[in-house]
């Protein structure tokens, strides 16, 4: 009995990882030169995106997870800013 009978290697399941991080470290990068905040809510939904990708939920429940969190982060950032002002 191999390690990778006990653990089968999912090709899918390890793109999914990849484009988390992937979205992840983009976001954070175009926070540090455009100095927007919104990038910053991306990288937190791509964040929950991620930890739903190690659950090995599917492709679909993912992206709607990361859609629906950067909606709401960025409404609430919206709403906050402009009651601010």
């Amino acid at each position: 009995m191999t390690l990778q009978d006990i653990i089968p290697f999912n090709q899918s399941y390890h793109i999914h990882i990849y484009i988390w991080l992937g979205i992840i470290i983009f976001s954070l990068i175009l926070e540090c030169l455009a100095k927007k905040v919104a990038c910053l809510w991306f990288s937190l939904s791509a964040i929950l995106a991620l930890l739903i990708a190690l659950l090995h939920m599917y492709f679909t429940i993912q992206f709607i997870a990361f859609a629906v969190a950067s909606l709401i982060l960025i409404l609430i950032n919206e709403l906050y800013f402009k009651k601010k002002e």
